[in-house]
């Protein structure tokens, strides 16, 4: 089975968003909860206007997302930043072949393969797969958005030799 997909450095930016997301969402939350922690009594009790502490809550909410903006921006630049130098800049065309003795995955001049017999760890997640060797603990990731219409299929396929 031979298998091409194409990886770019938007992908990559795509995916630091949408992993940063779920943790924005987390922290604005907590946030909203210690700003009413706070000033929980200002509200109970008459000692401060409400509509004093809703301006000063929309002023802390924009404040707070002004700064979780800026640490996302600062959090994808680095990571971006950091691949690039590990991965030489390891981003197109990538050809995947299986066949029932290995598994290569190919892009330019680099080819890595692993035996189905030396593969030692895998995990299956519901939008991707990891598998990796003990020799090699970068390991090679395959994701649904990458393979599109071939995932499941090649998922199949991979479960299929590992259980040889």
């Amino acid at each position: 089975m031979k298998i091409e997909c194409e990886w770019t450095r938007e992908d990559l930016k795509k995916e630091l968003k949408e992993r940063r997301k779920k943790t924005s969402i987390i922290i604005l939350s907590l946030a909203t909860v210690f700003y009413f922690y706070i000033t929980y009594y200002g509200f109970v009790y008459d000692a401060f206007d409400s509509k004093i502490l809703l301006f000063g809550y929309a002023i802390f909410l924009a404040i707070t997302t002004v700064i979780i903006f800026l640490v996302n921006k600062l959090y994808i630049f680095l990571k971006l930043r950091r691949n690039d130098k590990r991965t030489h800049k390891a981003y197109g065309k990538y050809i995947i072949q299986v066949d029932d003795k290995k598994i290569s995955s190919k892009f330019n001049d680099e080819e890595i393969v692993y035996d189905w017999k030396d593969i030692s760890k895998r995990v299956y997640r519901k939008d991707y797969f990891w598998i990796r060797t003990n020799d090699d603990k970068i390991g090679l990731m395959f994701k649904r958005k990458v393979l599109k219409d071939d995932y499941d299929k090649f998922l199949e396929y991979i479960k299929e030799q590992l259980s040889k």
